[in-house]
């Protein structure tokens, strides 16, 4: 905005403010026009010492006034994030009532009661974002949390989920507008036992801002922009734009080029970057950064990792707090979410430089505070982790105790002479098996003498040998597809780099290139240790989680429990889910994914999973002997032909 553009719109705000209070600058602090609103405190401009008195919540997520002595109003907690407004002028102020304002039920605990799709109507919700029985996939009472107390398919599964609610939701398209088209959108799992209930934890997702910002872009996403509720946007210069899209980012980034978050571009003004001081940053991982003793990303200040550029920050609980515009998560002892902090980041334009590395799929939230004249910022960055084709991962709590192997079998082209298909030994074609572990012999390993000859390409040496990979470079099958990346035999668990062989890692086993109608089962065995191991699987579809099964410290989720070991032959077993690819011109555009079931669940090791022992557990039906690692070996039981394939997920489960 020129100069000339910005006096004349002071002059007639100067004009019109002789019969009505309007400002074009932060002049209204503690004048007592407003009422106090002591959760906004944004720049002195809405909360004043004279506020009227407090109106009761309604059905406006956010909309409390402060009552009595009115806000805070100080300027302390300035973290709106305004960037410059339009340069040809003065932009529209209030632009009418929004299409999709946000409107909550109220707070519960079971998002499928009756009560919540009542109030859902009475807010002229229309039927087909209605709950039901299994949820809609929204934050209907603005709680952080989606269809809590909804029934899922089974134990793993996963959908699509918005941290907003869903009157908020454009009925035409099911989805969120604005800045939560892609930045509130996440992936939210099943857990349970008897009876799974969705986890409520939109993995990825952040909540709409509390208030529209002065900005180009919808960050209240009510469908309309620059319409702040506790700001006058006619006039408003803002300092900080935060980021309105999601990055991507590739697991195993090269060593010596790691990707930039650079966080002083959200300062509009290139004079004012160097300026920021006390940069932090915080990074909120997934599902086995919970489960394992140290997250699996890092945060470096330079784009070379070395020994000598240890990585920064430390591991620490965070909960999200979405009183704050925009919503931040903040270090709190005791709650579940887990992160990297690095605190005290620096100061100037190095400070708000990061980098970044990952070396597992998924979506990630980064955080970056700092002070900038006086001022605190906030503000959040999506990145999206992005490995092509399927991924499966592993991780348990007793990694320092248990070897636990992670086994990916296919289901079709092989051809097995004994007429059986199984895990390991049990299907040769070729020179190889039909089943991806750690065994050398599977053709999966760096080692091996064979590749696994499963008639897919190799991948570039890119896609393998990079930040936390345990590839070698110098290995005999380089980027064979598919490839187990990782072993993990035994590891330390204070050892906190990723990069270090005794870092405690997932197993992870990759295939870039599936072909169209390719279909998979995945496993897990209890090799050795005698520790029972509570164990956990993500499964990736070109980097989007499709299955997120077992045990997670989140969601409270305790199973499967895998006891006796033995390796292949008489360790516990758990048979994960069954994965068929769809793949186009382009690459793969969808995966169909089944968990599978027990017969019977047993209450002490699997849960609603399918956990198979060689040992004799009492009392029956548990008993079952898993003999030869046969995908089907029980014909009565499975209602299928002996060595054949089960049709449905349950065929797969032994006892």
């Amino acid at each position: 905005m020129t100069r000339a553009v910005r006096l004349t719109c002071l002059a007639a705000a100067i004009v019109a403010a002789l019969s009505f209070v309007l400002a074009c600058s932060s002049a209204s602090k503690g004048s007592g026009f407003f009422d106090g609103d002591a959760g906004d405190a944004v720049d002195g401009q809405v909360d004043g010492a004279g506020g009227g008195p407090g109106d009761q919540p309604d059905a406006t997520l956010g909309d409390f006034d402060g009552g009595g002595g009115g806000g805070k109003g100080d300027g302390s907690l300035f973290s709106d994030a305004n960037p410059d407004v339009a340069a040809d002028g003065c932009v529209p102020g209030e632009a009418g009532p929004p299409p999709f304002p946000q409107k909550c039920t109220a707070v519960t605990a079971d998002e499928c009661d009756t009560a919540t799709d009542t109030a859902l109507t009475s807010l002229g919700v229309s039927a087909s974002l209605l709950n039901g029985a299994n949820g809609n996939g929204y934050d209907d009472d603005c709680d952080g949390l989606v269809d809590e107390g909804c029934t899922c398919p089974g134990s793993g599964a996963t959908k699509d989920c918005y941290l907003v609610p869903a009157a908020q939701i454009d009925p035409g398209t099911k989805a969120a507008v604005g800045w939560c088209a892609t930045n509130a959108k996440g992936s939210l799992d099943c857990a349970g036992n008897e009876f799974p209930k969705w986890s409520g934890t939109c993995r990825g997702a952040q909540p709409p801002y509390r208030h529209d910002v002065c900005a180009i872009g919808d960050f209240n996403c009510d469908g309309l922009q620059e319409n702040s509720d506790v700001q006058d946007c006619q006039c408003k210069t803002g300092a900080v734009q935060c980021p309105t899209a999601a990055v991507t980012y590739p697991p195993y980034p090269d060593t010596a080029n790691l990707p930039l978050l650079d966080g002083t571009q959200w300062i509009t003004d290139p004079a004012n970057r160097p300026l920021g001081t006390g940069w932090t940053w915080t990074i909120i991982g997934g599902d086995c950064d919970n489960v394992l003793p140290n997250p699996t990303y890092a945060l470096y200040n330079t784009k070379v990792s070395t020994t000598a550029n240890a990585r920064k920050g430390v591991r620490t609980p965070v909960k999200l707090d979405n009183t704050q515009n925009p919503p931040r998560y903040v270090a709190t002892a005791g709650q579940p979410l887990i992160a990297l902090q690095a605190a005290n980041y620096g100061s100037g334009a190095a400070g708000g430089m990061i980098y970044p590395a990952f070396g597992l799929s998924g979506d990630y939230v980064v955080q970056g505070e700092w002070d900038l004249k006086g001022q605190h910022y906030v503000c959040t960055q999506k990145v999206q982790v992005r490995a092509p084709g399927v991924r499966a991962e592993l991780c348990w709590d007793a990694v320092n105790d248990d070897d636990i192997d992670l086994h990916l079998a296919r289901l079709q082209g092989a051809s097995c002479t004994s007429g059986k298909q199984g895990w390991d030994t049990v299907c040769k074609s070729g020179n190889t098996y039909q089943d991806c572990w750690y065994n050398g012999i599977s053709g999966c390993r760096d080692s091996s003498a064979t590749g696994p000859e499963w008639g897919y390409a190799d991948s570039p040496d890119a896609a393998c040998f990079g930040w936390s990979s345990r590839r070698l470079v110098t290995g005999k099958q380089k980027c064979s597809n598919p490839r187990l990346d990782k072993d993990n035999v035994s590891c330390t668990p204070s050892e906190t780099d990723p990069t270090s062989g005794l870092f405690c890692g997932p197993e992870n086993i990759n295939l870039d290139n599936p072909k169209d109608g390719d279909a998979f089962v995945v496993g897990v065995n209890h090799y050795g240790g005698g520790t029972a191991s509570r164990n956990h699987v993500n499964v990736y579809c070109n980097g989007e989680r499709v299955l997120s099964a077992g045990y997670n410290p989140v969601t409270g989720q305790n199973f499967p429990v895998l006891r006796n070991s033995g390796n292949e032959t008489s360790g516990d077993w758990w048979t994960v889910a069954t994965v068929r690819t769809h793949v186009g011109a382009a690459g793969i555009t969808s995966c169909d994914v089944a968990t599978v079931p027990p017969h019977h669940a047993d209450p002490t090791r699997d849960g609603s999973m399918c956990v198979d022992s060689t040992t004799n557990v009492s009392p029956a039906p548990y008993q079952y002997n898993y003999a030869n690692h046969q995908f089907i070996d029980h014909v009565a039981l499975q209602g299928g032909t002996n060595g054949g394939q089960p049709a449905l997920p349950a065929g797969w489960c032994k006892h």
